[in-house]
């Protein structure tokens, strides 16, 4: 009976997997903070190189905290040009990290990671991208942010 129960539950693992995986990544890189914050003017910048299929591409930022952070969340602005046709996009992402009653929603221990939407976009075929992420606090030194990420997937 329990053999039974395992392989159902590898099974379900199994397909859950498959499910997660139904997109394709073409970009996943992170930038490492300052261990003495992540200061206003420190503007991330990820260099995606031409996309080989045109096509729709979803687009992640991701976020690693530590204990260190003294909000419940943080403002972050992604601007990006698209190159060669010089298109500009700019969004502001609300970063909700911890709930009110102080459970943090990221995954992990003392160290957490977030993946937050930012965009889908149409990109053609030898397309680049120029993606900067800075914080967009009244705090100039945001302590507690230890990476930054983009993820593109398709």
């Amino acid at each position: 009976m329990q053999n039974k129960a395992l392989i159902l539950i590898l099974a379900m693992a199994g397909f859950l997997m498959m499910a997660a995986c139904d997109r394709s990544v073409v970009y996943n890189h992170y930038k490492h903070v300052d261990n003495e914050g992540w200061e206003r003017n420190d503007t991330m910048h990820f260099y995606v190189p031409p996309i080989k299929q045109a096509g729709t591409y979803h687009q992640q930022l991701m976020l690693r905290t530590n204990n260190q952070l003294p909000f419940l969340g943080i403002s972050v602005i992604v601007e990006q040009d698209i190159y060669p046709v010089g298109r500009k996009l700019r969004k502001r992402i609300n970063c909700k990290l911890v709930e009110q009653n102080g459970h943090v929603i990221g995954s992990g221990i003392s160290c957490y990671q977030y993946t937050f939407d930012v965009d889908s976009v149409q990109l053609n075929e030898g397309d680049s991208l120029h993606m900067y992420v800075m914080h967009y606090m009244k705090q100039e030194n945001m302590q507690g942010i230890s990476d930054v990420g983009i993820l593109i997937s398709q």
